[in-house]
């Protein structure tokens, strides 16, 4: 793999050609696919993310997964060829760091799988991927983070497609190639429309969800966009429910606003 390339899933994505610095703990995905190894797993990451219930950590472990699962998109989109995110090749690490505790990755083996050059070839090599890996990586990590936590399938599914909407605009902000711009919104197109639900185990498929925007925290000119699942930060130590959060009513949202903008306003921001 070229240095480009490194560097890119490096500051994306958090994944790394080997074990990255400060990392506590480190786990094969295969074993967290089991039971025993998710309980370890959970056993470990609990307490240094502060969660108050495993609950939080599934919530989190989710959160965390989407990053894995938008390092596919862009390698498919982007990058027209893909690594082995199987299973068998995927390993995660616990790197404590500010009183926070993130997930980072790394892969056991670099074989960059390439897509055909004609566009039908592709297109048919990205379903495979994308089928692959959410039938075979993510949905096996997820039931059993969901059999473990005791938080449902969906709650964890639902950590996807917050982030997956966020950087999907940020991306094609970052585009000046028409052709690319389109290929970025087809590909995804795919994942939200197209993938079958049976390839998540779940009833429909958990990205067709419904974007609904609020008003910006700091600007009342400008709106962002409500969370898809709750994150469970409120279930951490010293956590409270987000801005963004769906759970939060409007009224608690409206006073939220008024507290941040009050204190802003007396700071002289």
């Amino acid at each position: 793999m070229n240095e480009f390339l490194r560097q890119e899933y490096k500051s994306k994505f958090d994944l790394h050609l080997e074990v990255p610095d400060g990392a506590v703990y480190s786990f094969a995905a295969a074993e967290l696919a089991e039971e025993g190894g998710m309980r370890a797993f959970m056993e470990a990451y609990r307490p240094l993310m502060k969660a108050l219930d495993d609950k939080a950590a599934g919530a989190y472990f989710g959160g965390y997964l989407s990053i894995m699962a938008l390092a596919v998109q862009y390698s498919v989109t982007g990058f027209l060829c893909v690594p082995d995110f199987s299973l068998r090749n995927l390993q995660l690490h616990l790197v404590p760091a500010d009183g926070y505790c993130r997930i980072a990755f790394s892969l056991r083996e670099w074989g960059m799988v390439q897509a055909p050059a004609d566009e039908p070839g592709r297109k048919a090599w990205r379903n495979a991927a994308l089928t692959s890996f959410y039938q075979n990586t993510a949905g096996p990590l997820i039931r059993m983070a969901s059999q473990v936590s005791g938080l449902s399938p969906g709650e964890i599914w639902g950590q996807l497609p917050t982030k997956f909407n966020y950087y999907a605009e940020a991306f094609a902000a970052e585009l000046t190639d028409p052709l690319l711009l389109r290929r970025l919104e087809e590909d995804y197109a795919y994942l939200k429309d197209e993938l079958p639900a049976a390839v998540f185990g779940m009833p429909r498929n958990p990205f067709q969800v419904k974007v609904r925007r609020i008003e910006s925290l700091t600007d009342p000119q400008q709106t962002v966009q409500l969370r898809n699942r709750c994150c469970m930060y409120y279930r951490t130590e010293g956590g409270r429910l987000c801005y963004t959060c769906p759970r939060m009513k409007e009224e608690e949202r409206s006073a939220r606003r008024e507290e941040f903008r009050a204190e802003r306003a007396a700071a002289g921001e």
